[in-house]
């Protein structure tokens, strides 16, 4: 059952301590030495800002902060959501705060076109899905059916590139599609407006978005309506999908990039966890009491979310040009802008100072990653 969230800002804060002293030898970093040497010369925050409301995404995030593992670097973790359109990729401009965007990149790069200067730090998904729903018994039964309608993107501007990419192939022009963004990211995805007909379908992702749509209750009964209470328009797979970017400018010195490449050290052992273990991993995020979802949603968001990041052939967060381009290329396609090349949009230098820091018990891979087949609770 869901539960009331009274505050959307997640503040997953880490207390800054003194580096404690090494007594014998250690076969793996200590949760207090987990980013080993990489140290900032000064206390450092990093905020990680994530798409929608608090859920599974945001549950290895939260784990840095509830186990502690960068106490002894004097690194502070926030998690917040994305939020709003016009400040979600707006960094806090302040030397000791790294800001860290989890985002898909078409929408990473409608902020550029905006103004932003973001550039890709890490790769996070490769496997991506949106969900296209609307409602069983409805009218709207294809993609045809769409065109002079309403579909809610349950995202921020750019997000919308798989339903487009689907519009063209289906020979219907996508200006003729009305798309609505939320106004607030953060706030928890409301089936209520697809189910009273104000929007004809709704594009979300599959770890979120869909079992809120699942576990919706219905107006007459009080009840889950259930999966068969929806009609999926299927669209293809489009981009990478979520990737971890930061502004440039932002990562300029040497105290930021270090702070970023012990997060993306701690994030290895947490998504790592949340993969091998998707139970114990909602529990604990359940009891960080940042999540409107309860503890059993939470374990089969995190299994639909490890399908889109495991198995990993290059290694957890590696990127390589060839996807990035890849990325740009169904951009284009779909006639949306792309400013800049892969080179001019990569930046390895959080991921440089990574290298040789990996926690040595964190298999960045998961070649024998099997999903958990979990079943969406009704209520």
């Amino acid at each position: 059952m869901r539960r009331p969230v009274t505050w959307l800002l997640v503040a997953c804060a880490l207390v800054a301590s003194g580096c404690r002293p090494h007594i014998g030898p250690s076969a793996t970093p200590t949760p207090s030495s987990i980013a080993g040497d990489l140290v900032p010369q000064a206390a450092m925050s990093v905020t990680i800002h994530l798409p929608g409301a608090p859920g599974a995404v945001f549950a290895a995030v939260s784990a840095i902060s509830q186990k502690g593992v960068l106490d002894a670097a004097q690194i502070t973790v926030n998690a917040v959501p994305l939020g709003t359109a016009g400040d979600a990729f707006t960094p806090a401009g302040r030397s000791d705060v790294v800001d860290l965007y989890v985002t898909d990149t078409a929408a990473a790069l409608a902020a550029n076109a905006a103004g932003a200067d973001l550039v890709e730090i890490a790769s996070l998904q490769h496997a991506p899905r949106w969900q296209l729903l609307t409602l069983a018994k409805g009218k709207v039964k294809s993609l045809a059916q769409l065109a002079g309608k309403s579909v809610y993107v349950d995202g921020l501007p750019g997000d919308e590139l798989a339903l487009t990419a689907a519009l063209q192939a289906a020979k219907i022009d996508p200006a003729g599609v009305t798309l609505i963004y939320p106004d607030d990211s953060s706030v928890s995805f409301d089936p209520t407006q697809l189910v009273d007909s104000t929007v004809a379908a709704v594009l979300v992702r599959n770890f979120d978005g869909y079992p809120r749509l699942v576990q919706f209750a219905d107006p007459n009964t009080g009840v889950s309506v259930g999966a068969t209470y929806y009609r999926e328009l299927p669209i293809a797979a489009v981009g990478s999908g979520l990737n971890i970017w930061a502004s440039a400018a932002a990562i300029a010195s040497d105290d930021a990039q270090i702070a970023a490449a012990a997060t993306l050290i701690a994030l290895s052992q947490s998504e790592a966890a949340c993969r091998d273990d998707v139970q114990a991993c909602a529990t604990l995020f359940d009891e960080s009491s940042l999540t409107d979802l309860d503890v059993d949603t939470v374990a089969w968001a995190l299994d639909a979310l490890n399908a889109s990041i495991w198995p990993n052939s290059a290694g957890l967060f590696e990127m390589d040009a060839a996807t990035l381009q890849r990325d740009l290329d169904s951009m284009t396609a779909a006639g949306a802008s792309t400013p800049g090349t892969p080179e001019s949009l990569m930046n390895s230098a959080i991921l440089s100072r990574a290298q040789g820091h990996w926690p040595s018990d964190v298999d960045r891979n998961g070649a024998n990653w099997a999903p958990v087949k979990l079943e969406i609770p009704l209520y």
